[in-house]
């Protein structure tokens, strides 16, 4: 059979089986008569029909669920990396002799790097895919961990610490695309329970792994050894495991390989076509991501909300050693251990997104020819905006030695409860209503919630000592009370609001 003859083939067989549009990530291909007018059918390389096995969205279940757990793995990395830390912090405090506000500047400059490091990983993603986005800048991030274990001062221990925040958050970049690439609307909301679990594990266990080693004959040193194995043996799964998700440069490749068999150079994807100049690069990364913040205030709120939720997470951090330690007289290991209690908050978390997930928003999908409004993500953030500030009153006001600790374990629950099901809700909700601009939202909130994540743990220790205890969480509790209207607020007026969105309208 001749090269020209098989073209001809993949041709009709494109005119026969018209790719799906893929309104979830914004791409749509171009198909059917008005292409056949324009002449350029021919041209456009793309999926062998909807049930081309090719395209992540019919791979396995089995497959699916094992790439999202890999996912899940390197971005657990990453956070494992950021908390583990703040266990090592009294012990660099003590060996340097500086106070532990700053040795918990390592734990802040590394998510200071996970506001630069979006900026390159995401256009990389894009461009060239998820893998290739993912396991290099990791490999530099293993690098940069060795680096601050075998630092021998505080300036290297701080500036590779930046650095391997900056690369670590490759994987907290991509992975969202990834898992984009993979599931559809109906299915995304279980699969990101998954990697959710995967995300908030790492932080919550980390520092009690990183009280147990760093007083131990071990020292704080092999707290970053071991973000280096546990990153080491990931890295050599993704090698043999960890395939290319993203569909427009699995589309590439075809057409690359294609235009050698065929001898046909006009054969390229839709991808192809995309502009990837420097100009398109600052305005979809920088300019885009900023004039959301400030222009977009359901893109304002909702990023706030998430970013105050997600940087509380890293103030209980800094925070639990002054509750249990200085306050009640524990010794390092045990005044770690509540750190567990805000894992099995996200557990409940999880289970309450994925029965949502499966029951509520699936059905409506089912009732409403596949499609739902973007509020219909935000029932669980409701819940957590109640649980939320329930949290932190219930630490500050059973906070006493002569209180039995037990209630406030039961806070720490609550507050990871609800960090989960805002954070989880509010991701999806930012995904739903910018469709095309997702990836320029999801900057946005990545960005808005780095900063908070890096500035929380350096007031924890000033927060709590000044005010106490109890009037402390009272402060965040009413905070969380102010920020808990937003998930209502768009709930009963979103659709106008959207409505009045000039950057929607031109979706």
């Amino acid at each position: 059979m001749s090269r020209n003859s098989t073209a001809s083939e993949n041709t009709l067989a494109m005119r026969e089986n018209p790719p799906a549009s893929d309104i979830e990530r914004g791409e749509a291909n171009i198909i059917g008569s008005e292409m056949e007018k324009k002449g350029k059918v021919s041209d456009i390389v793309s999926w062998d029909g909807n049930d081309d096995i090719a395209n992540p969205q019919n791979w396995s279940k089995n497959k699916k669920i094992g790439v999202t757990l890999l996912y899940g793995a390197n971005t657990m990395c990453a956070t494992f990396a950021s908390s583990i830390f703040s266990a090592a912090a009294p012990f660099i405090a003590k060996q340097y002799g500086i106070s532990t506000v700053v040795s918990i500047l390592g734990l802040s400059l590394y998510l200071l790097g996970f506001v630069v490091g979006p900026i390159i990983f995401a256009p990389v993603s894009d461009v060239w895919g998820r893998k290739i986005s993912l396991i290099p800048p990791m490999f530099v991030f293993v690098c940069f961990s060795a680096a601050t274990a075998t630092a021998e001062n505080l300036q290297a221990i701080f500036i590779t610490r930046f650095f391997a925040g900056v690369f670590s958050s490759a994987p907290v970049t991509v992975v969202g695309g990834g898992i984009a690439d993979m599931w559809n609307q109906r299915e995304r909301g279980s699969a990101i329970v998954i990697y959710s679990l995967c995300i908030v594990g790492g932080p919550t266990v980390a520092p009690v792994i990183g009280a147990a080693v760093s007083q131990s004959y071990l020292t704080w040193r092999w707290t970053e050894y071991l973000v280096v194995i546990l990153t080491s043996f990931i890295l050599v799964l993704d090698l043999f495991f960890l395939p290319e998700t993203s569909g427009n440069v699995i589309l590439t490749k075809k057409a690359r390989k294609m235009r050698f068999e065929s001898g046909n150079w006009a054969l390229h994807s839709k991808h192809e076509e995309s502009d990837h100049s420097l100009k398109v690069f600052l305005n979809k990364n920088l300019k885009l991501p900023v004039k959301m913040l400030l222009m977009e205030p359901m893109c304002t709120l909702i990023t706030t909300y998430n970013a105050f939720a997600y940087g509380v997470l890293y103030l209980l951090f800094a925070s639990i050693p002054i509750i249990f330690e200085e306050n009640r007289g524990w010794s390092t290991v045990p005044g770690s251990l509540p750190n567990l209690a805000t894992l099995v908050g996200t557990l409940l978390a999880a289970t309450v997104n994925y029965f949502y997930s499966e029951k509520f928003f699936a059905k409506y999908l089912d009732q409403h020819g596949g499609k739902a409004p973007p509020e219909k993500r935000l029932p669980p953030m409701m819940l957590g905006s109640i649980l939320f500030p329930i949290g932190f009153f219930i630490i500050g006001w059973t906070s006493k030695p002569s209180i039995h600790w037990f209630p406030s374990l039961i806070g720490f629950v609550l507050i990871g409860m609800s960090f989960l099901l805002i954070f989880q809700a509010g991701l999806n909700y930012l995904i739903d209503a910018y469709t095309k601009n997702a990836a320029s939202a999801v900057a946005a909130n990545t960005f808005n919630r780095s900063i908070f994540a890096a500035a929380l743990p350096l007031v924890a220790q000033p927060l709590f000592h000044n005010l106490g205890i109890d009037w402390a969480c009272t402060l965040l509790g009413l905070i969380a009370v102010l920020l808990g209207v937003t998930p209502y607020l768009f709930y009963n007026y979103g659709e106008r609001i959207r409505a009045k969105s000039t950057l929607i309208k031109n979706l």
